[in-house]
């Protein structure tokens, strides 16, 4: 982190607090905390790291990529910057933008396992198969205790009780993982297991009922079944 002078190390504590509440997803009160610290020492890298934390967290990719882009600019060789501002490019679609940006934080520092996710996925997205399966690979080596990370592996797999192992684990760390749920219905379904499909797709759709993908599972399983999972 960069130095703060002696006479704003209050502005250190709001930044501490407002990590605390990030943790906790309590966003709207870590935004006044990092907002506080901003006030205190305008352009701190790691302060308007926090903020875009918050705007990543809450949907406001555009905007997080723009606090992450501030922090580059005052201090150029920050890793978590970069990294952040590929993981908001990718939430974007931006997958090329987010190759690049992930590609300049890998010049920074190569052993992250969030980086490394975050590149797999953006290889995955431009059809590059197989840097992405390394990647993604790299990052379970650095940290395979990402739940999404298991996700992806899974949809690499074209054996489902292969892929069913990756998703199981995924699911362990996130039970409330929409995307490992589907995934586990319709690799279930696949599978001719109707019931524990049905019993996963519900799961999903208890957690959030108007979820898109969410949807499209239960008409996906109508079509196949002539039944609805619930």
């Amino acid at each position: 982190m960069r130095e703060i002078p002696k006479n704003k190390r209050y502005a250190l504590g709001w930044y501490n607090e407002g990590v605390t509440l990030l943790g906790i997803r309590e966003y709207e009160e870590a935004m006044t905390f990092f907002e506080n610290a901003l006030k205190a020492i305008p352009n701190h890298p790691d302060f308007l790291i926090g903020k875009g934390d918050v705007l990543l967290a809450t949907g406001s990719y555009p905007e997080a990529h723009y606090f992450y882009q501030k922090a580059i600019a005052q201090e150029p060789d920050n890793f978590r910057a970069w990294m952040r501002a590929g993981v908001a490019l990718l939430r974007m679609g931006k997958n090329e933008e987010a190759l690049e940006t992930f590609e300049k934080a890998k010049d920074i520092f190569e052993y992250d396992g969030e980086l490394w996710l975050g590149y797999g996925i953006a290889l995955l997205n431009v059809h590059r198969t197989t840097e992405a399966t390394e990647s993604l690979k790299k990052a379970m080596r650095l940290k395979p205790n990402q739940p999404a990370l298991w996700y992806f592996l899974s949809t690499l797999e074209k054996n489902d009780e292969d892929a069913m192992k990756l998703l199981i684990r995924g699911n362990r760390m996130d039970p409330g993982n929409i995307d490992i749920l589907l995934e586990m219905s319709k690799r279930l379904l696949h599978m001719n297991l109707e019931d524990k499909s049905a019993e996963t797709l519900k799961k999903a759709y208890e957690i959030d009922s108007e979820n898109i993908f969410v949807r499209r599972a239960i008409e996906h399983f109508r079509k196949k079944t002539g039944k609805y999972p619930f």
